[in-house]
């Protein structure tokens, strides 16, 4: 009966162009699914634009750091971009030798930077006091930036506006002008230039635009670097206008000859990942059906954090069933949505996510003991390959419980 539930809920829906639904009845919910051909199409759409625009095309791994995803990307890129020892060690482990990684991080510290150093082929650093500190530190295979604040701001929400006022992020533009201007040997070291002022844009536009600004104001630092990264914060698809994004790199190559990187992150991954659910129960409050689901916002904190209602795989514009999808954990505001099907749920019913593939698992956590969702990947072949499972000793270890807890299954086996 459990079974029959799960295939009639889906089968009624609207699947679009998911009608193998193999995968979907084949994994231990929650889960975390990765589409293969999803990331190959998405790095595909990259590959033409970016790569043939002469641009040097990085990963962000912040988006999404599973070493599977990880592997396939660098088949594909031509480096990743990192903001931390760890994902450092993680880029190098994946790529080898001979593939650039840039780094770049507010929180620079003094007892990591030598192995930074010898892993990373390029560092940005955040402002003049960490320039003034670190980069005679820097040994001779990786290059010196500088992070730029454009102070040009194309985003509404200062929380994820990177060039909002009070910004901690890279040196205002106005202050790199005034070393400039006052012909100051701050930045006579500095070899290339790092900038990202956007967040989930559509309009390439905007980057022209900040290209165009840099050009106007800082053209002696351009003449002065032999390499500039774009930083990433652009969504794309394969409707998306890449003009302005070619004028923008064919400005920064033909004037001033440098080497030009972009660091997407987001826009690699996110169409390719799938959160796997099943309704645990059903409750009417007040006038109103309640779905709860064995998966919570906590395995996709950015629906808490935006506030947004994620695509659910079944849900039918003009469906006669109304649900509130809820999560499983005691926070009040654990919430996706309210979802119109076709069909009514029933427990044991799987629901689907999608665009679930970036900030995801770098930000899931397992808060009142909940499970993170076992982790697939999707192959071409439609084989689906289980990547990860979590346990009792991934909560334990978190909280440094594991040698009372090894104590407790020996007496216990004893």
């Amino acid at each position: 009966m459990h079974q029959h539930v799960i295939n009639h809920t889906l089968s009624q829906s609207k699947l679009g162009n998911h009608e193998d639904i193999a995968w979907i009845l084949g994994c231990q919910t929650p889960a975390i699914v990765y589409s293969e051909s999803a990331i190959i199409k998405s790095l595909h759409i990259a590959q033409k634009n970016v790569i043939d625009a002469s641009c040097h095309l990085l990963y962000s791994l912040k988006s999404c750091s599973n070493c599977e995803v990880l592997k396939l990307i660098a088949r594909k890129s031509q480096g990743f971009s990192v903001s931390s020892l760890f994902e450092a060690r993680l880029a190098n482990d994946i790529l080898g030798e001979g593939k650039p990684i840039h780094f770049t991080s507010p929180g620079l510290t003094p007892q990591e930077l030598n192995e930074i150093s010898e892993l990373c082929s390029h560092i940005s650093f955040n402002s003049l006091s960490q320039l003034e500190r670190f980069h005679y530190k820097i040994g001779d295979n990786c290059q010196t930036g500088i992070r730029i604040n454009t102070e040009l701001s194309f985003v509404k929400d200062d929380r994820y506006n990177p060039c909002r006022k009070h910004s901690k992020l890279g040196v205002p533009l106005s202050q790199v002008c005034e070393i400039f201007d006052n012909n100051s040997k701050l930045l006579k070291d500095v070899e290339g230039v790092m900038f990202h002022t956007n967040c989930e844009s559509e309009l390439f536009k905007h980057l022209h635009e900040t290209v165009v600004y840099l050009d106007r104001k800082i053209p002696g630092l351009l003449d002065q670097v032999s390499w500039i990264n774009m930083g990433g914060g652009y969504l794309f698809d394969e409707s998306t206008n890449w003009k302005p994004f070619m004028k923008a790199v064919a400005l920064l190559e033909g004037k001033y000859g440098l080497d030009v990187y972009f660091e997407p992150g987001k826009s690699i991954v996110e169409r390719a990942g799938y959160i796997v659910s099943t309704v645990l129960d059903i409750v009417e409050r007040d006038g109103k059906e309640i779905a709860i689901l064995d998966t919570t916002v906590n395995h996709a904190p950015e629906v808490f954090e935006y506030q947004y209602k994620p695509i659910v795989m079944q849900e039918s514009s003009n469906g006669p069933c109304k649900y509130i999808l809820a999560g499983a954990s005691c926070l009040s505001g654990d919430l996706f949505g309210e979802y119109t099907f076709d069909d009514p749920l029933a427990v044991g019913s799987r629901i689907v996510f999608e665009n679930m593939g970036a900030y995801t698992l770098v930000k899931a956590h397992m808060f009142n003991g909940i499970n993170l969702p076992t982790v697939y990947f999707l192959r071409n072949t439609g084989s689906l390959e289980q990547i990860r499972k979590f346990d009792y000793m991934d909560f334990l270890s978190k909280y440094g419980a594991n040698n009372y807890a090894l104590i407790r299954k020996v007496n216990k086996d004893s």
